[in-house]
């Protein structure tokens, strides 16, 4: 278990988990993002950017748990997770404007209702850019989130309980 959680019994376990799933995710994104290249312009390189930034969250808030570092380590996590439906709207876009370019589709695109087409790229029918894959952020966010839960309330609790026996 990770050391700053420990004598926190099964809330330090669980947060230590929670730790664990971070990095877990963060490694699993960065593989996926190599794999597709996925730095050749600036919107490419935000999720690397965010990977980086949650990474350095979680490392500052196991090397010391503090009022700051969990207010940073969640404000981390918002942003991973706007970066996330950032990168799903801008995947939907791009397939969206290509689709007029599709064989399958170019002809009758402009006729197809709005809901036709908007099932159509979501579903990935159309275009090259995978809309769902931008959502793999999203475990990143929420365990980076979690992992903060609870965190400080034992220290909280002892220095109340000290106040009140003085």
């Amino acid at each position: 278990m990770i050391r700053s959680f420990a004598g926190e019994g099964v809330a330090g376990t669980l947060r230590g988990a929670m730790a664990l799933l971070v990095v877990i995710s963060i490694l699993s994104v960065a593989v996926a993002l190599a794999y597709e290249r996925h730095w050749e312009e600036f919107w490419q390189v935000v999720p690397w950017a965010t990977l980086v930034l949650s990474g350095l969250a979680l490392v500052a808030l196991v090397l010391r748990t503090s009022r700051a570092t969990i207010q940073i380590a969640r404000i981390v996590a918002v942003l991973v997770l706007v970066a996330a439906l950032l990168g799903i709207w801008r995947h939907f876009d791009h397939n969206y404007g290509t689709a007029v370019m599709d064989q399958d589709y170019a002809d009758r695109w402009a006729e197809m209702p709005v809901v036709e087409r908007v099932w159509t790229v979501a579903n990935g029918s159309v275009g090259h850019v995978p809309v769902p894959a931008a959502g793999a952020l999203v475990p990143v966010g929420v365990t980076l989130w979690m992992t903060t839960l609870g965190l400080g309330e034992q220290s909280r609790r002892k220095a109340a309980a000290r106040r009140r026996s003085t």
